[in-house]
């Protein structure tokens, strides 16, 4: 049971933040942006942003269900 959680927490953790690049992408037509993202060229609209920080927390979640699963701790 524990596996399936924690496969399907990244797995949705992963397509949000996907889809927020996607539209990003879609919205500007800037695909350099998106490849080097260390740059800081992202230029997100705050709905954008919320979205993407939301995938990343719920892909920080699947991560730590994965090492609370590794250590069985529950």
């Amino acid at each position: 049971m524990m596996a399936w959680l924690e496969n399907a927490v990244l797995a949705v953790g992963l397509i949000v933040v996907l889809a927020v690049y996607l539209h990003y992408v879609w919205r500007t037509r800037d695909v350099r942006g998106v490849l080097m993202f260390w740059l800081r060229r992202l230029a997100l609209t705050p709905a954008e942003f919320k979205l993407q920080r939301a995938g990343i927390v719920v892909l920080f979640a699947g991560i730590v269900l994965r090492y609370v699963n590794m250590m069985q701790l529950i």
